[in-house]
């Protein structure tokens, strides 16, 4: 039986978003799908999955669309799975990712919210990211995150700056704030270039996926992934709209912070 191994790469997002598509791919085609140790290491993945080894040659796949930009291949998911091509996407988000082994001294945090002011893609390189420049973030966008946000609140940010704003929107709103330098992890780093980094990153990944009120980044992979693989309660999903401005004319409308829609905002 052929199989096919997800080769991870830059941010922990795009990891998680990777293995979906080649799971989906080894949907389609009856293959067998393997994943990185360090994933089989933080999530109870089904026991289909397997973990690399020296003797098993697999055909490597890095590609984010391998089967989202392919008809033939989401014909084929669709066909097999019985269902919508974005419900059997969800499905396998929540099938490889929605079972995080939680350490036993993990904080529930009541929300999470998580900010990021600038993609990766404008980056030279992804380690670069703090020192690339920042977009503008839109104080609107933060003080409707304090409006719905419930006590306590995770905030994680790649930007100091971005971080210390809203963390000053909600106090002055009265509600009790951790950042993730409490939980001793870095927001700035989801580079997960290395097993240390995605160990950490997948810490605050999970802090975030097991709050009860999320609140995804627009552009972030990193946040939009543990709304797809860990649904929360209906109308407690959240998606943040930082920008100041369209940068370009074919981008969506400004907004502010509204509920999460699967084909709209979790895509």
């Amino acid at each position: 039986m052929a199989c096919f191994e997800a080769q991870l790469h830059s941010g922990l997002g795009n990891w998680l978003y990777v293995s979906v598509e080649v799971a989906l791919w080894a949907f389609a085609t009856n293959a067998t799908l393997v994943l990185p140790l360090v994933l089989h290491e933080h999530f109870l993945l089904p026991r289909e999955v397997l973990a690399p080894t020296l003797e098993r040659r697999c055909l490597l796949v890095r590609n984010m669309q391998v089967a989202s930009s392919n008809a033939s291949i989401r014909r084929a998911v669709v066909a097999r799975a019985r269902t919508e091509f974005t419900v059997a996407r969800r499905r396998t988000f929540a099938t490889l990712f929605g079972r995080p082994k939680v350490p036993p001294a993990q904080r529930l945090f009541a929300t999470a919210v998580h900010v990021r002011t600038v993609s990766d893609v404008r980056c030279a390189s992804y380690r670069r990211i703090r020192e690339c420049a920042r977009a503008c973030v839109r104080t609107a966008a933060l003080r409707c995150v304090a409006q719905h946000a419930i006590s306590p609140v995770l905030v994680l940010s790649d930007s100091a700056e971005t971080s210390a704003r809203l963390v000053r929107v909600l106090k002055g709103r009265g509600r009790e704030v951790i950042t993730e330098g409490a939980l001793g992890l870095n927001a700035t780093d989801h580079s997960a270039l290395s097993k240390c980094a995605a160990r950490r990153a997948l810490g605050l990944w999970t802090a975030f996926a097991l709050a009860r009120r999320r609140f995804a980044s627009g552009i972030s992979t990193f946040s939009k992934s543990a709304l797809l693989a860990r649904s929360g309660a209906r109308g407690e999903d959240f998606v943040v709209d930082s920008r100041c401005r369209r940068a370009h004319s074919s981008d969506g409308a400004l907004f502010t912070c509204r509920p999460a829609v699967v084909g709209r905002d979790l895509v």
